[in-house]
């Protein structure tokens, strides 16, 4: 049976640092216990897709390009004019629309074993991206909600501001060790924690704790 291991389990396990004034204003969390897919629409199929996505989720597809909407655990966004990306806390419908939607409908790729998600949080989180992705990040420019396909050093990652003070980043798992220690190197100077988030063992909330 496949067992998932985590691309960054060696460096969440290194542990955090003090700035070079003292203290730890960021914190660099790896997000696990979740799943994605990219949902592809066929524009002449778009309300039999949609259906079909209600009927399961009981989500609907976003109409503005890199918003989001949300109902329960899953969320959606509109990455271009026919695709769009699915996060959800469970597979399970992900899995089941790929089953039953008609080829003429559009196309459901399951996404999740190739991406890993961070997330930057802190007073100089918008500090510390700005060294490396090539967008406004203030918050009139890029508010929370938001979210892009942009640029991180060369590397395309998937942006969200999930907080004022907050960012999450999805990169592809090839390229998520050297993404994180980028992170860490331009972290360094405000000091950070670092930190897991996963799903709790016995509910469907999350949990964070020091790896």
């Amino acid at each position: 049976m496949f067992e998932w291991h985590s691309a960054l389990a060696g460096g969440v396990s290194a542990g955090g640092r003090d700035g070079v004034r003292g203290g730890r204003q960021l914190r660099l969390t790896e997000v696990r216990g979740w799943h994605l897919a990219q949902l592809a629409v066929f524009a002449q199929q778009q309300s039999e897709f949609q259906e079909r996505l209600r009927a399961l989720s009981g989500a609907q597809l976003p109409e503005e390009l890199y918003r989001g909407v949300t109902h329960n655990d899953s969320r959606l966004v509109r990455i271009t004019p026919q695709q769009y990306w699915w996060f959800a806390a469970s597979n399970a419908s992900m899995v089941r629309l790929a089953r039953e939607l008609p080829p003429s409908a559009g196309t459901v790729t399951l996404l999740s074993a190739g991406r890993v998600r961070v997330r930057i949080a802190g007073p100089n989180a918008r500090d510390v991206l700005a060294k490396g992705i090539p967008l406004d990040l203030h918050t009139k420019a890029f508010q929370v909600g938001q979210s892009a396909q942009t640029g991180l050093h060369h590397t395309g990652v998937f942006l969200e501001r999930v907080a004022d003070d907050g960012y999450e980043i999805y990169v592809p798992r090839s390229y998520a060790a050297w993404l994180w220690e980028w992170l860490i190197d331009a972290a360094l100077p405000f000091g950070y924690d670092i930190m897991v988030e996963a799903p709790a063992p016995t509910s469907n909330n999350s949990e964070s704790h020091q790896p």
